[in-house]
């Protein structure tokens, strides 16, 4: 799940704008939240359509998403656990 949130009201003039993204997930792979930060900037500038970012899902090439964004301004605010299931467990005793 995704959701993206923009901090511009009020924004005069040498102020900061944000865009807040909230990922929702039962895992990430190395650089995952970071390509989709920067790939979802790089649409959002460009003016593409709303399922953009769906649409990119389905692309098998790499390529077709931006470089990951730098780490700085990222921040993680969250992590959640659900209760431990021994059946979901891939290690064998």
């Amino acid at each position: 799940m995704v959701k993206l949130h923009t901090a511009d009201e009020n924004c005069d003039e040498g102020t900061t704008r944000a865009i807040c993204i909230e990922l929702v997930a039962n895992r990430f792979l190395r650089k995952m939240v970071r390509v989709l930060v920067a790939t979802a900037i790089r649409e959002a500038a460009a003016g593409a359509e709303e399922d953009a970012l769906l649409n990119l899902m389905e692309a098998t090439c790499r390529r077709a998403t931006a470089p990951p964004a730098p780490p700085d301004g990222l921040c993680l605010v969250d992590v959640g656990y659900e209760d431990f299931n021994r059946q979901r467990c891939f290690i064998v005793d």
